[in-house]
């Protein structure tokens, strides 16, 4: 006789809730054993293997039908999705993770392994002594640093995109950790990154996106002041000029355009934004101004391709003109002081600052008010 309809999903039910029993088991053991180890010793390479199988899970369970009994959970707010605890989307790997306070650990091994890295002589040293006490060659030692790094920066960006692990997390470090590797792309890696979106030098794009995205929900004044002090925006904006075109995945783009948006939108961010273009000596910088502008050419296709984006990006459309208003007016006041003492040329100045940013400087009988000063002696 044949199955029934409801007798098959019964058992499709059962069988899928023995698979998320048998993976939280087993995502929990791997998660239990993130531990911070030298680097390339066997407790290291043995964790190497956990972190793949943690992100084995994570694959498995992100292939999993959405769980469609939260809708019934009472207070749930639907129009984010839910949180990290009682969303639809099967994530049980990520949520044992931040359970087990793994990861600000996670993070700072990350953060460990990219000096570790970035140093040639300490990086050369350590395969020379694990390949002799391991007895492995490079070659296979290499490929245990890669999967360390790709399985666990996966897992930092599945947890980071969850306001909730953030919260719990130590974000000053995430921004410098952030900063840190897009400073080497820019210092070292110009040219061309050379990497897949699993490794550090692309995903940290990911980790700036979901910053911006859930900054107001953190300790905003803090994130802003660490992400100012680190120049984490010029950094940013140099990365995606540099790289994106080329290198960029599509949903790496869309992720980056969506945290640049958040970023514009923010209010605290807004009130001050011209603190973030600013040069070493704390003057507004039109250089960066001209240089964050030209994200225009890389925002402009995914609105052609993705016009949906329109109003999510809306508040990064809006800031692009604020910017242009400012730095606009910014050399007007420049091209002033050279005016200075030369009514004529003042009058020429004060009339071009009248169409920056549609803001007008009234002139005077010698000039705008920034203009003004001593005849030339005849």
């Amino acid at each position: 006789m044949a199955m029934s309809a409801a007798a098959k999903y019964v058992n499709e039910d059962a069988t899928e809730e023995r698979t998320l029993k048998v993976s939280a088991e087993a995502g929990r053991k791997c998660v239990r054993s993130i531990q911070n180890h030298p680097i390339l010793s066997r407790e290291w390479i043995a964790l190497s293997d956990a972190l793949n199988t943690l992100t084995k899970i994570v694959k498995v369970e992100g292939q999993m039908q959405p769980d469609s009994k939260v809708a019934e959970i009472v207070g749930r707010d639907k129009e984010c999705g839910g949180t990290l605890w009682d969303q639809d989307v099967h994530e049980n790997a990520i949520k044992i993770l931040v359970e087990e306070a793994k990861v600000n650990l996670s993070l700072r091994m990350m953060q460990d392994y990219k000096k570790w890295q970035y140093d040639a002589a300490q990086k050369s040293a350590t395969l020379d002594e694990a390949s002799r006490v391991l007895g492995c060659n490079q070659a296979q030692l290499e490929a245990k640093c890669h999967q360390f790094e790709e399985c666990l920066g996966q897992l930092l960006a599945r947890a980071f995109a969850h306001v909730e692990a953030l919260q719990l997390m130590d974000v000053p470090l995430l921004i410098e950790h952030i900063s840190m590797i897009l400073d080497h792309c820019d210092r070292v890696l110009k040219e061309s990154l050379g990497c897949s979106a699993k490794d550090q030098e692309l995903a940290v794009m990911y980790y700036f996106s979901s910053l911006m995205k859930h900054s107001e929900s953190l300790n905003n004044p803090e994130l802003l002041a660490k992400t100012r002090e680190l120049r984490l925006v010029k950094l940013a904006t140099s990365h995606i000029l540099s790289h994106a075109a080329t290198e960029y995945p599509e949903d790496a783009s869309l992720a980056v355009a969506g945290g640049l948006a958040a970023m514009a939108d923010n209010e605290d961010f807004r009130t001050e934004w011209e603190e973030f273009f600013q040069d070493a000596d704390g003057k507004f910088d039109t250089q960066q101004c001209d240089q964050f502008l030209q994200l225009q050419d890389f925002i402009a296709p995914i609105l052609e391709k993705h016009p949906d984006k329109k109003r999510e990006l809306r508040p990064l459309t809006d800031f692009f003109n604020v910017v242009a208003g400012k730095s606009a007016l910014e050399r007007v006041a420049q091209l002033a002081v050279l005016c200075t003492g030369h009514p004529l040329l003042g009058l020429l100045v004060c009339s071009l600052s009248g169409v920056a940013d549609g803001a007008r400087i009234e002139s005077e009988p010698l000039g705008c008010p920034l203009l003004r000063g001593t005849p030339p002696a005849a």
